[in-house]
């Protein structure tokens, strides 16, 4: 989920609540951040967006990925499993 979180924050948009009242179909498209001032006061998200960060919060509440992130950090602890970062720096990558 995170490279998606990171691609679909990477074509975010910025409008402000005026913007938003004089014309909300051109302020209002994909991922936008409604802004008044400098402070965010909430996100639109178009259905696609919405869907797909949904999608991905139920993987991530879903009982088998729970199950196989307890079964990599114990196997972390018990030196089974090697990290991305413990491999590269033992082959010089």
């Amino acid at each position: 989920m995170t490279s998606k979180a990171y691609q679909i924050l990477s074509v975010e948009r910025v409008a402000s609540v005026r913007d938003i009242q004089r014309n909300p179909s051109k302020a209002l498209k994909g991922l936008t951040r409604v802004m008044c001032g400098s402070r965010t006061m909430g996100y639109f998200f178009d259905v696609v967006s919405f869907d797909e960060v949904l999608e991905d919060l139920e993987a991530l509440a879903g009982l088998e990925l729970k199950k196989r992130v307890r079964e990599a950090r114990k196997g972390l602890k018990s030196n089974k499993l090697h990290t991305l970062a413990s491999v590269m720096a033992k082959y010089g990558v």
